[in-house]
């Protein structure tokens, strides 16, 4: 079957309920990652090198339950036969994930071994429930939405959910918060809750798995006579390199995510010298913007010319956007470069899961097996890794600059050495990343529109 003459499987309805789970994703990652340093580090007074072995730890932690818990996924359960592989751990995550956010900011102790052992511990929690709906999630996509044309409008949904999940997850807080009110962080963190919870229960009907689809899955497990190792699979999975090209690339994309939010409101207190913390909102609001108009671009480079050609020009235009933020110190400027970097940004953003699905077909019409729970717990193993990255990085640049914790907010509360140290962070370190994901889609990813092409009517054959 050629690709023009493949269908749309599923309502819109579908598609739109499904791209809830983009919301969750980058709602709660906003959320948490711009938060939980600046509050434990300025509000609390935790010392950073407490909090860099906390994320630390819970990096590892990550990398450890995300492979697992994909690879436990992949099996057939009693619950298949009714409810599918996915949908039974993503209802019981989704429904649980975010009751843990709060908790993490509620913290009972004042001591420095009392909050470090508290954040460690409900940090995990909450990774553990949130690893558990996500791994499931992004696994259902190129099973259950095969054709690129669907792909790419679902592709869009998600965007456009995930943009209002990251733009508020970073705005909304800030309009609650006020800095040197640790109580007013606790009332931000119900509303997330609540929030991310009512949302999760619309999502459910789009990852319902159908009764063919289902059949299918059945269908291809009874025929795997041979049980595959999670550490074959594993093995597997790193000497393809299509797809160590596409998980090193998202973690480079992670490691801009982290690094660009976590360090935000530092940006806003010591660069522009604001203590309005609504000033983060004025430039999520550039941002989203900037992404919104760049959806219909990206999304026609990505049908045109391929998903890999995309991601090629996405990274390196925004790691040339990226260079303006090191001699900007006014809100204007910060929101147009923001917001233009958010243009680059949103290829990625945009054909992430195309593009991973165009991997996982690669891997399917090669080994014969669906085990995408498997290679998401692994691509999400790489996406956890710049929770250390991030971790270290604070730890490192913080002491090594004299950054100075709880300072008041002003341009002046800091020195020279310590404002750097905050430009490294939200703009130094996220540009390397960028670039280096350049290169890797450039000379290493092979699946151009012509393999992807050939991979979808071979899959059609073989009815994988």
């Amino acid at each position: 079957m050629s690709e023009s003459t493949q269908e749309v499987n599923y309502s819109k309805k579908v598609h739109w309920s499904y791209g809830i789970g983009g919301f969750l994703d980058n709602f709660m990652i906003a959320a948490f990652t711009v938060r939980i340093i600046d509050f434990y580090e300025n509000e609390l007074l935790l010392s950073i090198f407490w909090i860099g072995i906390a994320f630390g730890i819970y990096g590892f932690w990550n990398m450890i339950n995300d492979p697992l818990l994909g690879y436990l996924s992949d099996r057939k359960t009693r619950f298949t036969k009714k409810w599918g592989r996915r949908y039974p751990f993503y209802l019981i995550g989704a429904l649980t994930y975010a009751w843990v956010y709060f908790f993490v900011f509620a913290v009972p102790f004042t001591d420095e071994i009392g909050m470090f052992i508290w954040l460690l511990v409900t940090m995990c929690i909450f990774e553990g429930l949130f690893s558990l709906w996500q791994i499931n999630y992004l696994s259902l996509f190129p099973d259950k939405f095969r054709s690129t044309k669907e792909r790419t409008k679902v592709g869009v949904t998600n965007t456009v959910w995930g943009l209002i999940g990251i733009v508020l997850g970073v705005s909304l807080p800030p309009m609650i918060i006020t800095y040197g009110d640790i109580q007013s962080y606790i009332v931000a963190a119900i509303i997330v809750t609540i929030l991310c919870f009512i949302l999760a229960i619309f999502s459910l009907y789009g990852m319902k798995e159908d009764q063919e689809l289902i059949d299918r899955q059945l269908r291809i497990l009874e025929e795997q006579t041979e049980k595959v190792s999670f550490w074959k699979t594993l093995k597997h999975a790193m000497k393809n390199k299509n797809f160590v090209a596409y998980v090193l690339t998202f973690m480079c994309h992670q490691v801009m995510t982290v690094m660009l939010l976590a360090s935000l409101p530092y940006w806003n207190k010591y660069i522009i010298g604001s203590n309005d913390p609504e000033i983060e909102t004025v430039l999520a609001a550039g941002f989203l913007i900037a992404v919104l108009i760049s959806v219909p671009i990206w999304s026609y480079i990505g049908r045109k010319y391929g998903n890999k050609k995309a991601f090629m020009i996405g990274t390196l235009l925004t790691t040339f956007l990226f260079i303006p933020m090191f001699f900007i110190d006014d809100l204007l400027l910060s929101t147009i470069f923001i917001g233009l970097i958010g243009i680059g940004i949103g290829a990625i953003w945009l054909l992430m899961y195309p593009c991973f699905s165009d991997v996982i077909d690669d891997i399917v019409i090669e080994t014969e097996k669906r085990q995408e729970g498997t290679y998401t717990g692994i691509r999400t193993f790489f996406g956890r890794f710049p929770i250390i990255i991030q971790a270290l990085a604070f730890v490192i640049i913080h002491p090594l600059t004299g950054y100075k914790a709880g300072a008041p907010p002003g341009q002046n509360s800091q020195t020279l050495t310590a404002q750097f140290g905050i430009r490294f962070l939200m703009v130094g370190l996220p540009m390397i990343f960028y670039f280096i994901g350049f290169l890797l889609m450039w000379k290493v990813y092979t699946l151009d529109k012509a393999c992807v092409a050939q991979n979808k009517e071979l899959l059609q054959k073989k009815l994988l």
